[in-house]
């Protein structure tokens, strides 16, 4: 039998019955053939009940033709192509298993020809068509996922744009404010503008005048930090300066380096404002949060603050040891900084009892030793006779700066006054412009905070959590960076196969000086690095996504799949940073209804029998 394409069979059907002989009292029939209508009968997806997920644009907001936010409308205003990072393209993102974080899926689609609802859906699927012949995993991964585009139409006659999936749990999230617009995230119903997507970050002062150099003190190397923007890692960026160097020319080098450093490209990070005199200004056009971090700027030229680098002017941008000079290790007070794995800033005061170097090792070693968070981080001082090594016994990475003109431990900036790191400033995105798809299975989102009658704890060993659902948010708070090397975090996820077996991986989360996948964005990529790893095909079905419940909420991870039974066991750790629910299991339930899986042609026929015939099996352990 043929696929049937357009939901209904042929209006008449010949059946035709064999004859066959009289036994136990039945007469003996003829050959012959029966007629069966079938005008009103229909063999689609949805009669069979093959469904599929959906990411849907906003609802709420009408791109059909007789909108003020039609497709027209958007196309024309002025705001929405001036976002465009290529005249005439619009970009969408899409992330999934094997198609996550680094390797996540930019769909360019063409606006030539685009005049409604239905041609952008024609040349949306012609891009992702095309984003899915690139001869990467990623790509063969997003074009298994088999995701189309698609009109949805309410009961009130409003169209948005949407994506669908038969057996592939994904987040589509906007590039630019074109793309924003046309997953309905306007300004208003009567103004078809995207809403905004920049983040900046400002330096928290200006930097130094035209004309400046940087003179011998601060000759070195500058190593700048960027944490966020889904980057796997954190992406760093090198700034070589000499005495002679004037700030013009350190910030026309600091503009091509980040343009030019492989990490970022694909983040649409920019450094967009820097010019002599006025604080430096970073952008991102995606509407994610990030973080600029710098060290080595010891005279604090760039106005991002001075902390040291590795190796006096020079070195990377955290370190878990550093060696000063000779200082003058004089029994008077002096002002240290420090930031644990860019972590706010702690300033401590200390003053030696004693002159000399024992004296200022012993009075930094008692200090730290009197300090929750540089104690908890494993700092200690030591010397060898000359120079004091402020090292971390735990690997944990840390930023150090020393204020005042008189040198006592032997880190400040020979012949300058070192000043406080200063706050970047960031105006955060506050608008929605990431879509998690309906109709799939996902956790709870996993940066809150829970109450004690609301968590589902561990269970005997063994065993399945002692009560069912999900855990429940209760206030939101941030997700906090894993700041210390010996604080790991044990994240466990359970499936079940299509035998029936469990299947289960542990992913440990750690910020030292070996591996840093302690944070918000860099954990899901270890994480989902890990469930593709594993080559276990049903782990592999499992994606973890950044999120957030509100346009004006906090930030999280959240875990997504289209297996009938998935959970996360969170492990806790001493100081609760890393995922929050510590101590849970977290399992999964479905959310929103989906959509209808294609059956229109072969491929997305048997996707959608693949995902139907999926066993329910039993609940994880």
């Amino acid at each position: 039998m043929g696929l049937v394409t357009g939901g209904a069979l042929t209006r008449s059907l010949a059946v035709y019955a064999g004859g066959g002989r009289a036994a136990s009292g039945i007469s003996s029939t003829a050959n012959g053939s029966a007629g069966v209508d079938l005008s009103a009968a229909t063999v689609d997806a949805r009669s069979l009940g093959l469904r599929g997920v959906q990411a849907q644009g906003i609802s709420t907001s009408d791109l059909g033709p007789a909108s003020a936010t039609s497709v027209a409308d958007i196309l024309s205003n002025a705001t929405n192509p001036a976002s465009l990072a290529t005249a005439g393209f619009t970009d969408l993102c899409f992330r999934g298993p094997g198609f996550g974080d680094r390797n996540q899926i930019r769909v360019t689609t063409s606006l030539a020809g685009v005049t409604d609802i239905d041609t952008l859906v024609a040349n949306s699927n012609a891009a992702i068509e095309a984003a899915g012949e690139s001869p990467t995993a990623a790509a063969t991964s997003f074009r298994n996922a088999g995701i189309r585009a698609a009109v949805v139409t309410d009961a009130a006659g409003r169209k948005s744009l949407s994506f669908t999936s038969a057996s592939t749990a994904f987040p589509v999230a906007a590039g630019d404010r074109m793309a924003n617009a046309l997953l309905g995230n306007v300004k208003t119903v009567s103004n078809p503008a995207g809403r905004g997507l920049t983040n900046t970050v400002t330096g928290g002062s200006a930097t130094a005048v035209a004309g400046t150099p940087f003179g011998a003190a601060g000759a070195g190397t500058i190593a700048l930090h960027f944490r966020g923007a889904s980057l796997p890692w954190p992406a760093g960026v090198s700034l070589r300066v000499t005495a002679t160097t004037t700030i013009e020319e350190a910030l026309a080098d600091l503009r091509t380096a980040i343009r030019s450093e492989a990490s970022l490209q694909g983040t649409g990070l920019t450094l967009s404002s820097a010019e002599a005199g006025q604080p430096l200004v970073f952008s991102l056009s995606r509407g994610e949060r990030f973080e600029v971090r710098v060290a080595g700027d010891v005279q604090n030229r760039l106005g991002l603050g001075s902390f040291r680098g590795s190796t006096g002017a020079g070195g990377t941008a955290q370190y878990a040891s550093l060696t000063g000079v000779a200082g003058t290790f004089a029994a008077i007070p002096q002002t240290l900084e420090f930031s644990i794995a860019d972590g706010a800033t702690e300033s401590i005061e200390v003053t030696p009892a004693t002159s000399g170097i024992s004296g200022a090792t012993t009075a930094l070693h008692a200090t730290f030793a009197g300090n929750a968070t540089l104690a908890a981080a494993g700092l200690r001082a030591t010397n060898n006779g000359t120079v004091i090594t402020i090292a971390s016994t735990s690997g944990s990475r840390f930023r150090m700066a020393a204020l005042g003109a008189t040198d006592v431990f032997g880190f400040n900036s020979p012949g300058a006054s070192s000043t406080a790191d200063t706050a970047e400033i960031q105006a955060g995105n506050t608008e929605v412009n990431f879509f998690l798809s309906a109709g799939a299975r996902q956790t709870d989102l996993l940066s809150f905070r829970i109450t004690r009658a609301q968590r589902t704890r561990f269970g005997p060993a063994g065993g399945s959590s002692s009560s069912p659902g999900v855990a429940v948010p209760a206030r939101p708070v941030r997700f906090s960076t894993i700041q210390n090397g010996d604080d790991d975090q044990t994240i466990t996820i359970s499936a079940t196969a299509a035998s029936g077996a469990i299947q289960s991986l542990a992913v440990v989360l750690r910020n030292d000086a070996t591996l840093a996948r302690g944070g918000l964005d860099d954990v899901p990529n270890l994480v989902n690095l890990s469930l593709q790893q594993s080559n276990n095909a049903t782990l592999r079905q499992i994606v973890a996504v950044k999120d957030k419940v509100t346009a004006a909420g906090a930030e999280g991870i959240r875990f997504a799949s289209t297996l009938d039974r998935f959970e996360v066991a969170i492990s806790t750790n001493q100081s609760g940073a890393g995922i929050g629910s510590q101590g849970t299991v977290v399992r999964a339930a479905t959310v929103g209804t989906g959509s209808t899986s294609s059956i229109e042609s072969a491929a997305a026929a048997a996707r959608a029998l693949r995902a139907r015939r999926r066993p329910r099996g039993r609940s994880p352990p």
